[in-house]
């Protein structure tokens, strides 16, 4: 009997590697560079001369058209999708690294520990978004700070934040695996913990490992496009006066889409739809990948059972 096939993980990975792709050679293929800016300037068209002045509309010079100030928008993507893809990734790679470690250890624990449970209640009633906004609104603000410094603050505080959701989900899941027949013979065989969680337990807790790390990028990513709508972008915000206006200093797709949310309603919509069509496109190719890991993985479960 053929297996059907998976479109999702297929379609998933192909847009994933491609948003990585982007990611490292964004700067690199990018029709300008990134500080580039159509200016005010007179043409003769048809014998007439014409104004031209930013926002342009999407044309063959400028693909995606230009926003308010005459900044290429297709360039800004290109040079903002390393900060988009690879702060997420990392986010959620610690937040799995340090979660799979700590949920092991303590699922392995003989008592369960009632006092991690209590905290695992009381964090899942808060939404992470509030604690990071008000830990980074005095940094984040035209800071003093350089880009990298706040690219690693945002890293750190995001990953801390979240990593009891990980360990929850991994605590659960040890607890179950220790309690199974093959486990309980093993120990009583004289295994060790370590010799169980690295023959025993991790073995069973791959696949929903991968999954974890999938559905930490979108959470991640989630939660820059809701900082994004609150001016809190990621790598710093410049803000100017009179007008106030935010600008993302790394161009990442969800600052992009908070600084321009203002054009929603304006004629120039291209300013508004082309980063948030990105950042759609973004969330919805991991969001493919994770439903297609876990179709494969509850396909290979009924297929071959676990004894």
């Amino acid at each position: 009997m053929r297996s059907r096939m998976n479109i999702s993980l297929w379609i998933g990975s192909i847009l994933v590697l491609f948003l990585i792709g982007l990611g490292i050679l964004g700067p690199y293929v990018a029709p300008y560079e990134v500080d580039f800016q159509e200016k005010l300037r007179n043409e003769t068209v048809n014998g007439k001369t014409v104004i031209i002045s930013p926002p342009l509309p999407p044309s063959e010079d400028h693909l995606f058209g230009t926003d308010k100030w005459g900044y290429d928008l297709f360039t800004l993507l290109l040079h903002g999708a390393r900060y988009t893809v690879f702060v997420t990734m990392a986010v959620a790679f610690l937040r799995v690294v340090a979660g799979t470690l700590i949920g092991l250890y303590i699922g392995m624990q003989e008592r369960q520990q009632r006092w991690w449970i209590s905290i695992e209640n009381a964090w899942s009633y808060i939404p992470i978004f509030i604690p990071v906004y008000f830990l980074l609104i005095g940094i984040n603000i035209n800071s003093e700070l350089s880009t990298a410094a706040l690219v690693t603050i945002f890293i750190s505080l995001v990953t801390l934040l979240g990593i009891p959701s990980v360990v929850s989900s991994i605590r659960q899941k040890t607890e179950q695996i220790k309690e199974m027949q093959y486990v309980l013979a093993a120990t009583s065989l004289g295994a060790g913990r370590s010799q169980l969680i690295f023959r025993h337990i991790l073995p069973h807790l791959k696949e929903q490992i991968a999954v974890i790390f999938v559905m930490e990028i979108i959470a991640v990513m989630t939660l820059m496009g809701l900082l994004g709508m609150f001016n809190l972008f990621v790598g710093g915000t410049k803000m100017t006066t009179d007008p106030v206006i935010y600008h993302s200093i790394t161009h990442e797709w969800a600052g992009l889409l908070g600084s321009y949310r203002g054009f929603i309603y304006s004629a120039h919509t291209w300013i508004y739809m082309t980063p948030l069509a990105a950042f759609i496109f973004a969330i919805s190719s991991f969001t493919l990948l994770a439903k297609g890991l876990r179709d494969r993985f509850q396909h290979t479960y009924h297929r071959a059972p676990f004894i």
